[in-house]
């Protein structure tokens, strides 16, 4: 990942889960998804790790590359045995939109990120 991207997007372990925040002004190309999918498979590769916390900020409609990233992080987790993922976002419609259409995974919405970690202890 560049050094610009990195301020982009954030994939971190935190309490057992991989947290992936995808921030406001996110603009996502072709090339940032597979990073994105490789940085998520590393982190759920650490151990350990028990769901997958997605936090979407991002103000627009959701990229091409960005859903084929998390599609395919989606992937990547669940042949790794984490298939518990929460999707946090301000507009339920983003995160509904967003857990419809992840692969493999078992999928709960949540408003903030708060409740999403509430659920998951």
């Amino acid at each position: 990942m560049t050094g610009g991207e990195k301020s982009k997007w954030n994939v971190r372990v935190a309490d057992r889960a991989v947290v992936v925040e995808l921030p406001r002004r996110l603009v996502f190309d072709d090339g940032a998804s597979g990073r994105l999918a490789d940085a998520v498979a590393a982190a759920v590769a650490r151990g350990e790790v028990e769901r997958v916390v997605v936090l979407v900020r991002v103000e627009h409609p959701l990229s091409a590359a960005l859903h084929d990233a998390l599609v395919q992080s989606a992937r990547m987790a669940a042949a790794s045995g984490v298939t518990d993922w929460h999707v946090v976002a301000a507009h339920e419609r983003k995160a509904t939109a967003v857990a419809r259409e992840l692969p493999a995974v078992e999928m709960a919405v949540f408003g903030d990120e708060t409740q999403a970690r509430a659920r998951a202890a």
